[in-house]
């Protein structure tokens, strides 16, 4: 099951560094940061980035939570694994893990969609976002970026996501 770990934002490479090298490798199974990649323009050239999807958060997948969070006292920096105490430890809902599981690619990233518009419309041709239409609640074009509704940490959660409308039709 994954579990999310709040950590520093900004350093989130950084700290799943350490927790890479400091925990036991076998109390998990991998230790992660969720990104999506998204283009910019600048230069006049468009460059392909890479984001973090949850600032503030890196995710352990184990079966082991309090083995996990014992090891995770020795990390600098680190904050806290998400739930309701510092006994209880709450996994990351089993649809949520599957829902990303399916979009992300093997470095836990989700890759850039392509998509168009008819009307009021979206209609995603191409990657991971493809048949996730419904979850779409804003698209930003100049910023070729898509906001997800999702539920995560006990809140709604606008999550963004790369996307190229490549077509707009009225």
């Amino acid at each position: 099951m994954w579990y999310a770990v709040q950590v520093e934002t900004g350093k989130e490479s950084v700290i799943k560094d350490y927790c890479s090298k400091l925990v036991n490798r076998t109390t998990y199974n991998d230790i992660f940061v969720l990104r999506f990649n998204k283009v910019k323009k600048f230069y006049g050239k468009w460059h392909q980035e890479s984001k973090v999807m949850f600032p503030g958060y890196i995710f352990i997948d184990t079966d082991t939570p309090e083995q996990v969070y014992e090891a995770l006292k020795k990390v600098p920096a680190f904050t806290s694994l998400l739930g309701r105490d510092k006994d209880s430890f709450v996994p990351i809902e089993r649809s949520k893990e599957e829902l990303f599981r399916e979009m992300v690619n093997d470095n836990y990233e989700i890759a850039m969609s392509c998509g168009l518009i008819e009307g009021d419309k979206v209609t995603i041709t191409d990657g991971p976002l493809a048949g996730k239409e419904a979850m779409i609640c804003k698209i930003n074009r100049h910023k070729r970026a898509a906001t997800l509704n999702v539920e995560m940490f006990g809140d709604k959660v606008g999550v963004t996501v790369g996307l190229e409308v490549v077509e707009k039709k009225d």
